[in-house]
């Protein structure tokens, strides 16, 4: 697209014509279903997203798909509304939790305006220079930074970085793909990634950084730069560029700022409440939760909506857990204010380091509040971000609810070969066990208490012991790996990203293999819901209007596209 508004820049300048406004690639519509607008912006920004989240590869298929799904959520939603669904409590609930969220997160960056430098046009030009470069990557991830200490000695040796992610990976057999996320935008990615990647010269790899997702090392694979860079294309860009600067800066800030602002509010902790909240806590069962989507960037265990009302029924929302003075005076955090943060908190936080998870929650409290008294409800930017999470919580309450309609129908339903081998292929071994665990906070006090249990004390006598006996354990679970892989009758440190440190002990584990006559009644149940789903899908696709712009799409998947 560069080298376009390149060459018309240069046609202008030998011909003298008048120069034309050529709308930025990002802001251009790239699909309208039933007139919901998507732009380049919104698809490039949530793709990027979806590659680092799930860590797949990026490729034409994928992006189709990730398009596809685009579309389908929004017809999922519409058709959700048109059903009131919008009457539904857990939408209001979310939506009303979004809501301020939003508000805290916009009110946040505008904070940061006052504590940045004012922009000189060097580093403005420098950002449009970037701006009109794309960066191929390639990346290692993991949420502990430990886990990419062995991999980055190896690349500091001199080894080739495909060949260290393939052995990061585990791949099952050599993939020159592995850990590609394809092309980056300046201003389309995680910022820590972005200003490192962007700083990283080609065939080069960063040190290990840490983003909101976790952390990376980033490979930088290949860069393409424009044929020109015109001073007219430039100067008309300027405003745009150093809005999206003084923004990233903000955001680069922020750690300061947050510091900052608690430590000026003389925060005060109620220990007791505080102790007695824990004890309340550690007797929810991890076992209850609802485990999110298996993403290997962001699973992590979350408070659900049936265990924030469990313990808004065991706790007194008006207890106060904290005070904190404000120019208004003495104000007080109570219970059911850390109640209302809850469904983005960490439930494995709450349970082993509650005084740091009552931080976040009053944190996030304190800048509502001051977001609140600034009208930020009012603000086009926290209406357009509400209205794109309205979608996604109306498609999967949706999707719910057809899935229910689906699993309660006792009828018989043949299931297509392709899908039963799919499914059967997936989950041909079973595991049984028995075992036990107890969460830990760190490796110290897991090894110390590992050698306490050695010496002759009870597990069961721990804080937070969990026991499950001959329970059969899905691939898909937090526990699989560790209990499959753990030495029988002694107690081990483990570790995983979902979970962090526990302790663990197998007593008994048996591997089964398992037929597709055993899973019979498990293949109708979810071939049902697939079905269901997608019978549902086409009939509101056949519906619909929808407009995609497959010229857009084109030019965006050859930037896209392995080079």
């Amino acid at each position: 697209m560069m080298k376009s508004i390149c060459l018309v820049l240069l046609i202008c300048l030998i011909t003298s014509c008048s120069k034309t406004i050529e709308i930025d690639r990002d802001f251009k519509i790239l699909f309208k279903v039933n007139g919901v607008e998507r732009t380049v912006y919104d698809f490039e920004s949530s793709y990027v997203t979806h590659l680092i989240s799930t860590g797949k590869n990026d490729s034409r298929n994928e992006r189709e798909t990730f398009l596809t799904e685009m579309i389908d959520e929004i017809l999922l939603a519409q058709s959700a509304i048109d059903k009131g669904f919008t009457s539904h409590l857990k939408y209001q609930a979310a939506i009303e939790y979004q809501q301020r969220k939003s508000m805290i997160d916009t009110y946040f960056v505008d904070m940061m305006e006052d504590k940045i430098e004012p922009l000189t046009d060097d580093e403005i030009r420098l950002a449009y220079a970037k701006k009109q470069r794309t960066v191929y990557i390639r990346q290692l991830y993991s949420k502990d930074r430990k886990d990419l200490e062995l991999a980055y000695d190896s690349l500091n040796s001199g080894k080739n970085f495909i060949d260290v992610a393939n052995t990061f990976y585990e791949t099952e057999e050599y993939d020159s793909s592995a850990g590609y996320l394809g092309p980056i935008s300046y201003f389309g990615i995680d910022d820590v990634v972005a200003e490192a990647a962007y700083s990283t010269n080609q065939g080069q790899f960063t040190k290990p950084i840490r983003s909101r997702l976790g952390y990376h090392i980033i490979y930088v694979d290949h860069i393409t730069y424009p044929a020109i860079l015109a001073e007219d294309e430039y100067l008309y860009r300027k405003q745009g560029i150093a809005s999206q600067m003084r923004l990233r800066k903000q955001r680069l800030v922020s750690n300061d700022y947050i510091f900052d602002l608690m430590s000026g509010l003389d925060v005060q902790t109620d220990n007791t409440n505080l102790r007695l909240l824990r004890e309340v806590i550690a007797n929810i069962e991890d076992a209850e939760l609802i485990r999110q989507p298996n993403k290997s960037e962001s699973s992590e265990l979350f408070w659900t909506d049936e265990r924030v009302e469990q313990l808004s029924n065991l706790f007194d929302r008006n207890a106060i857990l904290a005070t904190y003075k404000t120019d208004q005076g003495i104000q007080v955090f109570t219970f059911g204010e850390y109640l209302s943060w809850l469904p983005y908190l960490s439930f494995q936080e709450s349970k082993i380091r509650l005084g740091a998870s009552v931080g976040r929650g009053m944190r996030n409290q304190v800048l509502y509040e001051m977001a609140s008294f600034e009208d930020y409800h009012t603000d086009s930017s926290v209406k357009k971000k509400v209205e794109m999470r309205s979608y996604e919580i109306l498609s999967d309450l949706y999707q719910y609810s057809i899935t229910m309609d689906a699993l309660l129908d006792t009828s018989q339903v043949e299931v297509p070969e392709t899908f039963k081998s799919r499914l059967i292929s997936s989950r041909n071994l079973l595991l049984k066990a028995s075992y036990w665990k107890i969460p830990m906070s760190n490796f110290e006090k897991t090894k110390q208490l590992k050698d306490q249990i050695v010496s002759g004390t009870l597990p069961s006598s721990i804080q937070g012991f969990t026991e499950i006996i001959n329970s059969t354990i899905d691939i898909n679970e937090y526990d699989y790996d560790l209990v499959k892989k753990s030495n029988l009758k002694q107690p081990i440190i483990a570790y995983s990203d979902e979970q962090g440190w526990i302790l663990l002990q197998v007593d008994e584990r048996e591997i089964i293999e398992i037929s597709s006559e055993t899973n019979y009644d498990d293949l109708q149940k979810s071939f049902k819901v697939f079905d269901s789903i997608r019978k549902e899908l086409d009939y509101l696709r056949s519906e619909a209007n929808i407009e995609v712009d497959r010229n857009l799409f084109e030019e965006i998947s050859k930037i896209w596209a392995l080079s």
